[in-house]
């Protein structure tokens, strides 16, 4: 596809207005049913992706039913103020296509429809119907669970195909859909299309956005970094510090001389995360981090219980008081009676002086990588979010890295509550109480 693309369809010569730019040519000659592009800002991502939809539909010659492809971005708003004009723009010459403002739809004369869908309420309007090509754009922004759950039922039967892009944003679900893409390339392309292998921007242009953002912005947004801290983190300067100083290491033993505790985030329709600590000297040994959604507590403390470690106690959210309505039994009384060793509630806090508490407590830290990856992931993408109401009023982001962030947070926290303990320090204990002094309002 080097010129204009034309179709073909009900024996009439369709003329698109598309000329590729060359970074996306193996995309559109890609013959794998699942593609993965992750683009750097400005190369043409939006354009491709509404050319590619509809070069789709065009070819495909079914005619009962006809068929349909789909847009799904983060927003009604991101759908229509980008992909919308692009698809009024590409398709307006076809025939006899009937475009709906309201839905967002584009009716072409073969009877296939082109739908863009934005936002949390798109997927139940997906749920039930079926497409032969979808695009999910802007994927670390859209709910981790809407491919499995929604999308990829909806492509089944008709064997329909996928397109998975976006920019990258930390060590999020994008990244590790990448990962699973790259593992499975036999059904999957994967193109990470940096801005030094494109003319999509001036050289000089190039070098003075990169002179004009910091280093972890320009890398995210240009380089296709993962592993730069995302905007707005809460701990980057101290992810920054642990990778500096090799604190993510290939391997952390267990040492069976000192007790392990563990940090909980407990969800019922969310996910739960759990952390294990050992104090070993002067330093804190992160063993292993374990995330999960949908399943039941015993599932959770036969994780725990399966492990060899001598614990001290387990660290639980304050809302683990809360009572179950099923069972009229809080949380921690149910832990109590599933784990082996004594639960302990984290002190009540304001979470900006749990952020300051991890902070303290992330130095003294080493990783094992492979057994902490999804937890410090969360790390790195945990950050804030600045009110549209008040500036000043900066609250976390409520996402995929809430959960990590939060069991650690508690943890950290409840240092001082657990400073009686075998094998934790005072000098451990003072460190990070110490950041803990300053009291605000807003006790959660």
């Amino acid at each position: 596809m080097t010129t204009m693309e034309r179709h073909v369809a009900e024996s009439r010569l369709i003329t698109i207005p598309y000329i590729p730019r060359k970074h996306f040519v193996p995309v559109h000659n890609s013959l794998k049913r699942w593609l993965y592009i992750v683009a750097h800002r400005r190369a043409g991502k939006s354009v491709a992706i509404t050319n590619h939809l509809i070069r789709g539909l065009l070819r495909n010659t079914r005619r009962d039913p006809p068929p349909r492809a789909a847009y799904v971005g983060p927003s009604f708003t991101q759908a229509k103020d980008t992909i919308w004009t692009y698809l009024k723009h590409y398709a307006g010459g076809i025939p006899d296509v009937n475009f709906s403002e309201s839905e967002l739809t584009a009716r072409f004369p073969t009877g296939a429809l082109f739908s863009l869908y934005g936002g949390a309420a798109a997927y139940e309007r997906m749920r039930g119907l079926y497409f032969d090509i979808a695009a999910m754009d802007e994927f670390a922004l859209l709910n981790p669970n809407a491919f499995e759950s929604v999308i990829r039922p909806c492509l089944a039967d008709y064997r329909g195909s996928a397109i998975i892009s976006g920019t990258s944003a930390g060590a999020d679900h994008f990244y590790k859909m990448k990962k699973y893409a790259e593992q499975n390339a036999e059904d999957w392309d994967v193109f990470d299309i940096k801005v030094y292998d494109t003319d999509a921007l001036h050289p000089d242009e190039i070098e003075e956005t990169r002179l004009q953002m910091s280093p972890s912005a320009f890398a995210r947004e240009f380089l296709n970094s993962f592993e730069a801290p995302v905007e707005g983190a809460y701990y980057e300067d101290q992810m920054l510090f642990l990778d500096k100083n090799h604190r993510i290491v290939g391997h952390i033993p267990w040492d069976p001389r000192f007790p392990v505790i563990t940090c909980w985030d407990i969800g019922i329709t969310d996910q739960t995360a759990i952390w294990w600590l050992q104090h070993a000297g002067r330093e804190i040994h992160v063993l292993e981090y374990y995330e999960n959604k949908g399943k039941a507590l015993d599932h959770y403390t036969k994780e725990v219980n399966a492990k060899p470690y001598q614990y001290a106690a387990h660290i639980l959210p304050h809302d683990a008081k809360a009572r179950e309505l099923g069972t009229g039994m809080t949380r921690e009384e149910i832990l109590n009676n599933l784990l082996e060793t004594k639960v302990f509630i984290c002190p009540p806090h304001t979470v900006s002086d749990g952020i300051e508490a991890v902070r303290a407590l992330l130095p003294m830290c080493w990783f094992d990588k492979k057994q902490t990856e999804e937890g410090v992931a969360a790390l790195r993408g945990y950050q804030a979010r600045h009110s549209a109401v008040n500036d000043t009023n900066i609250k976390p982001v409520h996402n995929w890295a809430s959960h990590g962030a939060d069991a650690l947070r508690y943890g950290a926290v409840a240092l001082e509550q657990v400073s009686g303990w075998s094998g934790w320090s005072t000098s451990i204990i003072g460190a990070v109480t110490g950041a803990l002094k300053r009291k605000i309002k807003g006790i959660i």
